[in-house]
């Protein structure tokens, strides 16, 4: 059987992280694990999407 398990988890400071470091842990399984697109996302909600950089608004655009 396969399945798949979306998990998000914040992270609050008062002041600015510098690092972070992610470990991934498997055990008592046999056969192949695969872990796939890994997201970091900035704010307070977990949405699951980020805008791509051509939908974002710059700066020295007129």
């Amino acid at each position: 059987m396969v399945f798949f398990t979306q998990t998000a988890h914040n992270i609050s400071s008062s002041k600015r992280i510098k690092s972070l470091t992610i470990r991934l842990f498997v055990s008592d399984c046999t056969g192949a694990v695969y872990f796939t697109d890994l997201f970091l996302q900035g704010g307070s909600i977990a949405t699951g999407w980020s805008g791509h950089v051509s939908e974002i608004k710059w700066t020295l655009d007129g």
